[in-house]
């Protein structure tokens, strides 16, 4: 059943798996004020639930998110319209921060702000029909959502800088070429494809080691190889001393479902954060 976080923004909880669902399909999911606190909640929320394993951010309609609301035309970004200083990372919790898997179920169009906040997301799923791109340039502005930094790392600095830069589109299987995802599907199979994905984690995977996995990696990209390698040692041989170590390999034997006791709620260690 589903529940509003704010009127822009719907989470539903089926079992292990989470749906956060950008609901202005009016004004193709385009940024608001709304969208921006109800994902940062969502995500908080998500991030704290444990019998939250997997989550999925897609969009109401035919878009996923259109970016920046471009509804005021030439006053969208004038000097004298801004109230404050804006913050190019705006969620109060990115996606790579929640200690979940976050897949964002691009189901239509992603430009701008709207595909930076797909590209913070682990893994994406894009509809072959949509058109991918960041158009900030074309715009007069600067990209947001720290993609400077994760372009470079995720696709390499020459893609990074022609996408950045020109500001083209891209059709969904022209993106899973760049590298800005894994896999294009019909629209219409997007969702389902990623709720697939989503299930089989939560599902078969022990939980402490997916979310020791995700902060691992995303660490990483600012670690160097001998930091990275002294902390995943550690994230491992807390691992090998926890029950689940046991289950995955007794429930394989017996071929059942395994039933993982550890959760990053109330097992994660705090130096997995620093």
């Amino acid at each position: 059943m589903g529940t509003y976080v704010n009127k822009d923004v719907l989470l539903q909880v089926d079992g292990p798996v989470a749906v956060i669902t950008l609901n202005r399909p009016e004004a193709h999911n385009s940024l608001s004020p709304g969208i921006i606190e109800g994902v940062s909640e969502a995500y908080r929320r998500c991030d704290a639930d444990d019998t939250i394993r997997s989550v999925v951010l897609t969009g109401a309609g035919r878009s996923f998110c259109a970016g920046a609301d471009m509804s005021g035309g030439g006053d969208t970004f004038d000097a004298g319209a801004v109230a404050a200083e804006v913050d190019s990372c705006p969620l109060a919790m990115q996606a790579f921060e929640v200690r979940k898997p976050v897949i964002a179920a691009c189901n239509g169009h992603a430009v701008g702000a709207g595909l930076g906040l797909a590209m913070q997301a682990d893994m994406r799923v894009f509809a072959a029909e949509g058109k991918y791109g960041f158009l900030q340039s074309r715009r007069g502005v600067v990209t947001d959502f720290a993609m400077e930094f994760l372009l470079p790392r995720m696709i390499g600095v020459e893609k990074a800088l022609e996408l950045l830069m020109r500001g083209q589109l891209l059709s969904g299987e022209e993106a899973v070429c760049w590298g800005l995802a894994a896999r294009s599907v019909a629209s219409e199979e997007v969702l389902d494809t990623a709720l697939e994905i989503a299930r089989d984690i939560a599902l078969n995977a022990a939980p402490m080691a997916v979310a020791m996995h995700k902060r691992l990696l995303w660490q990483g990209l600012g670690l160097s190889y001998q930091q990275l390698a002294a902390k995943e040692s550690r994230a491992l041989n807390y691992t090998m001393q926890q029950a689940d170590a046991v289950e995955g390999g007794v429930a394989w034997l017996e071929r059942r479902e395994p039933r993982w006791q550890g959760t990053p709620a109330a097992d994660w260690p705090e130096w997995m954060d620093d």
